[in-house]
């Protein structure tokens, strides 16, 4: 089973928020009380593959005190993008959902990912919060989807490059 994961951290790197997908159905996000190490760890039961973008394993390493990259194969999609993308202009995760026409109803984020966090402590504001977070899952999901059939993109070629 594969996971997808995006977190939402502060300046000084405490995760706030997690949102998760194992399917576009089955989905969800930690935060606030649910946020916690024993819950983070209930979301990886049964789980191969973990899939972000960016610096978000490091991240909840660091935040969980655990080696994920130890347990789990840990795909970082920015990474296999430029590897089998290479002539990208821009390997920006909304430049990647605009060339395989994945629309967003939230982006104000993307320009100032800072203010995300003011909002997330604004309560007029949480809830925009909380679905931008999701929409990147989901879109990251997609995004992967589309991305590794276009390209051939199989799950024996990115296996192998965790090898190396």
């Amino acid at each position: 089973m594969d996971i997808y994961i995006d977190c939402e951290w502060t300046l000084d790197q405490d995760v706030f928020l997690i949102g998760y997908a194992y399917t576009l159905r089955k989905k969800g996000q930690l935060y606030d009380k649910t946020l916690t190490k024993r819950n983070f760890l209930k979301l990886l039961d049964g789980v191969e593959f973990v899939f972000i973008y960016g610096p978000d394993i490091g991240q909840l390493e660091k935040h969980f005190g655990i080696n994920l990259r130890g347990k789990y194969k840990c795909i970082n999609l920015l990474k296999i993008f430029r590897r089998y993308l290479p002539e990208l202009p821009s390997y920006k995760l909304s430049a990647l959902e605009e060339m395989f026409g994945i629309k967003r109803t939230t982006a104000q984020y993307k320009r100032n990912i800072f203010t995300l966090f003011e909002d997330w402590h604004n309560p007029k504001k949480r809830r925009l919060c909380l679905k931008y977070n999701m929409e990147d899952v989901i879109n990251l999901l997609i995004l992967k989807k589309k991305a590794f059939a276009e390209y051939h993109i199989t799950r024996a070629k990115y296996s192998r490059s965790l090898l190396r």
